[in-house]
């Protein structure tokens, strides 16, 4: 796919064995689609939304893509239009519009539209182009980037899924001011984890930022968000299948993993989920003496975004049964990404589930662990 590009703020190209896509990052750029795609086979586009976002941009865009045949499907917000009833309503509509291996799949939401567009494009006559559009925080950081795409299936998270590029990102930060503070809190969430794992420079700057964080910012969020794509650009282009290096983005995502599905992927979005394991996953990387009380607390701090939960003796017995079946898991055992510095992390495959439990059942209000 031939991508041309006007006035974008910036660009940031993601090589893989020789599949280049690229990244536009701006401001109030959206009217950037037409160009971008203006020079390519494309004989007709089905964009797959959302409810929220249909709503509020959905005619916005249509207004920059008429050139082309036009096709859309609107899903329900929320992880459980991640689903195979889901896919199957979209391939039903896509067949009956006789879409074929030219149309272009255009990505319109967040992650979970993101990881079902992508899921689709890959399986859909065995492949056809997606592009992306993320529209919330999380998306235009972390899932929108990387190629991993799937959607969920008997209460596991991305259990059915694949690795498949998509031809290109445009993000546009403007179409955050319309994001609710959960949305933002979720973002943050894949914020404070590059940090954690890569650069505690980054780290800081993100927890000396929230509050412009919250308020969009956007000479902050454009800086932030290129930071943050690199950060991950660096990984997934040494280790695109998640076979080695890029595991350590997993950080937080066992027991984030676990507690979205405890919920039935309802009471908290990805990126809280994502929060909420790093704190606990940084709980037991102290008890097992890894690192000490004053960068946990560093990091408990951050975590105030969101309150911690009190699990009882049934969740944390439902927790460990979801997190024994991860994907990630080796020869049957639990697989934890854990901080041992700063901007440091290590994968483990070995940890006593007796510290699992403690940091299920101790880490519940807010205190310093200095004493």
């Amino acid at each position: 796919m031939k991508l041309k590009v006007g006035d974008l703020v910036e660009v940031v190209n993601i090589d893989i064995k020789n599949r280049e896509y690229k990244i536009f990052i701006g401001e109030n750029n959206l009217k950037e689609i037409h160009n971008i795609l203006k020079e390519n086979d494309i004989n007709k586009i089905f964009i797959i939304t959302d409810e929220n976002v249909s709503k509020l941009y959905l005619s916005k865009l249509l207004k920059y893509l008429t050139d082309y045949k036009l096709h859309y499907y609107i899903v329900k917000p929320g992880e459980n239009s991640k689903s195979l009833d889901t896919a199957s309503l979209i391939y039903e509509k896509m067949l009956s519009k006789k879409c074929n291996r030219k149309t272009l799949l255009l990505s319109f939401g967040g992650g979970v539209v993101g990881d079902l567009s992508g899921y689709i494009a890959s399986t859909y006559m065995r492949g056809i182009d997606f592009f992306q559009i993320p529209t919330t925080l999380l998306s235009q950081v972390d899932s929108s980037v990387g190629g991993k795409v799937g959607i969920n299936h008997l209460g596991y998270k991305n259990i059915l899924g694949s690795f498949y590029q998509p031809k290109g990102v445009l993000i546009d930060i403007s179409l955050l001011n319309t994001l609710n503070k959960k949305e933002i809190t979720s973002g943050i969430g894949e914020l404070i984890k590059y940090g954690l794992i890569l650069d505690y420079g980054y780290f800081k700057k993100i927890s000396n930022n929230i509050n412009e964080i919250y308020c969009c910012n956007s000479n902050l969020l454009k800086n932030i968000i290129k930071e943050a794509i690199i950060f991950k650009k660096r990984i997934i282009e040494l280790d695109e299948l998640d076979r080695n290096i890029r595991a350590i983005l997993n950080f937080g995502h066992t027991i984030g993993h676990s507690i979205e599905s405890l919920y039935d992927f309802d009471k908290y979005n990805h990126g809280e989920a994502v929060l909420l394991g790093i704190l606990y996953e940084a709980y037991i990387a102290l008890l097992k003496g890894v690192i000490d009380k004053n960068y946990y607390n560093e990091i408990y701090n951050i975590t105030k975004v969101i309150t911690p939960i009190r699990f009882n003796e049934k969740e944390i017995e439902n927790l460990l049964n979801i997190m024994k079946n991860d994907k990630k898991n080796i020869d049957g055992n639990i697989v934890f990404i854990l901080p041992t510095g700063k901007g440091n992390v290590k994968i483990y495959n070995n940890i006593d589930k007796s510290l699992i439990v403690r940091s299920l059942k101790e880490v519940k209000g807010y205190k310093n662990f200095s004493k």
